[in-house]
């Protein structure tokens, strides 16, 4: 099964600048915080925020979309990497996710890359782990991202400790990949309706660089990458326990020993799983988004009766996916 992230009309809608995959324009490093002009940018588009840069890897020209907000800190503020899903954009994961929105409020920043278009499929996809639709010479996207992040780095001055990682359907998968192979670079990923691989098995994946904290957000009737999984499409719980072993984060706690998924991947009552006391100091969370399909939200998802309804959900835990995931990134810097 192959996960296709189709973004909502209203979405799409809300957006009103799209950057080209190449941005047509400079490759220079990009500019510090963003500035209030409303000329036209490198993309050829006029809009003054978020920024469009390009950089190359391997003489291929990659676009991503950068927002440092006037707020952000050079060597204090943190700097998140979004990863959209197949047949999206940076462009529209901006509009999708609203994070840009989240790091006005927290004064971080966030870059929102675009993957290339997969011959075999036919739209963007990143190159996850197994990826069969770019054939035998698919992009090194996990190269791109570690390059991303060094560029980025360097010229805002990001705190190195507190990069981070998230991705929505096949961008989620290549959250995962990014999170093993740039472990020493990340300190922490969030995943959203996605899971280490899919398609392939999860015993073949390598182990990661180094420890890295995880979050997996996951609604439980995704008609499009199952929560339990099947049969080339790692469930949840095998995702979790992967992070999870001695190989990986190496964590001596779990606050469940029930499962996730049962053997015949079936769904079980468990709502939220946490593995504690990893490696490096290094965490593994999961939650169900009980009723939760294939979607970003944006809604509180602590009110009993409605879809998506977690009861681990508090001000503390954060109650939309935005909140949730950046209380988890700002507890989990580097050790």
């Amino acid at each position: 099964m192959r996960a296709r992230l189709s973004v909502a009309a209203s979405a799409i809608a809300a957006i009103t600048f799209l950057c080209t995959s190449s941005c047509g324009g400079s490759s220079g490093a990009p500019a510090g915080p963003s500035s209030t002009s409303t000329g036209p940018n490198a993309c050829g588009e006029t809009f003054s925020d978020p920024e469009c840069h390009t950089i190359t890897i391997g003489g291929t020209t990659r676009a991503y979309l950068l927002h440092v907000p006037a707020s952000f800190q050079a060597n204090v503020g943190a700097l998140v990497i979004g990863l959209h899903g197949s047949n999206g954009s940076g462009a529209r994961f901006v509009a999708t996710s609203q994070f840009s929105v989240k790091a006005d409020q927290a004064g971080f920043a966030v870059a929102y890359p675009d993957a290339l278009v997969s011959p075999g499929a036919g739209i963007t996809e990143w190159n996850e782990f197994f990826n069969n639709s770019y054939g035998a010479s698919g992009p090194d996207d996990s190269t791109f991202i570690r390059q991303l992040i060094l560029t980025i780095q360097a010229s805002i001055h990001s705190d190195p400790r507190r990069t981070f990682v998230m991705g929505l359907s096949n961008g989620g998968f290549m959250a995962h990949r990014v999170g093993i192979e740039d472990s020493d670079l990340v300190a922490a990923i969030a995943v959203v309706e996605g899971t280490v691989v899919s398609p392939g098995l999860i015993q073949n994946v390598p182990l990661p660089r180094a420890a890295v904290s995880v979050l997996m957000l996951h609604g439980d009737t995704d008609p499009t990458v199952l929560y339990c999984g099947g049969p080339n499409v790692a469930s949840q719980e095998q995702s979790f326990n992967y992070w999870m072993s001695a190989s990986a984060d190496a964590c001596a706690s779990v606050d469940t020993s029930d499962p996730i998924c049962d053997p015949q991947r079936n769904a079980t009552s468990v709502s939220a799983k946490r593995a504690s006391a990893c490696r490096a100091g290094t965490e593994v969370q999961f939650y169900k988004l009980q009723g939760g399909v294939h979607q970003w939200y944006l809604v509180p998802m602590n009110v009993a009766g409605q879809s998506p309804f977690n009861p681990a959900f508090t001000a503390a835990t954060g109650v939309t996916t935005d909140d949730i995931i950046w209380n988890f990134f700002a507890a989990h810097p580097k050790g």
